[in-house]
């Protein structure tokens, strides 16, 4: 059985784990010719839940370093050859945001996420993000090992 994969969405943070599944999403959409390959950062808000008052200064410098961090994700998609590369900044809850709303937004047919990520701790009480998103995502799941 051979399967197609139009629009790749990959997410990412400043892991390890999160530029393993860069470079595993990356091969995929060379792999599958004229794809599209969504990148993808989920501001956590829950963050700032624990946080004493909100700074918007602050939350303007972390978007900004996100918008960087994409930007050179972007330069490396394209360097390796594929030619279509969207970036994405959304605030919320990164495996609702990751599995449900963008897929049903940009017709994601795989998502490609790293095991792990920066969300250790939240993982202890929330979950992980890796696996909120295979129990939610109607579409295929890649989960890259560090391996």
């Amino acid at each position: 059985m051979s399967m197609t994969y139009k629009n790749i969405l990959v997410a990412v943070d400043q892991s390890k784990e999160s530029m393993i599944a860069f470079r595993r999403a990356v091969q995929v959409a060379l792999n599958n010719v004229g794809s599209r390959l969504y990148i993808v950062h989920v501001i956590d808000t829950r963050s700032f839940a624990f946080s004493e008052g909100y700074n918007f200064d602050s939350a303007d410098k972390l978007a900004n370093s996100r918008k960087d961090m994409l930007d050179e994700y972007e330069k490396i998609a394209q360097q390796s050859g594929v030619g279509q590369v969207g970036k994405i900044i959304e605030y919320g809850t990164p495996k609702h945001i990751i599995a449900r709303d963008i897929p049903k937004q940009k017709q994601i047919d795989l998502i490609v996420c790293g095991v792990t990520g920066k969300g250790e701790v939240a993982r202890l009480f929330l979950g992980s993000v890796s696996e909120g998103i295979l129990r939610t995502a109607r579409c295929d799941v890649l989960v890259a090992r560090n391996r």
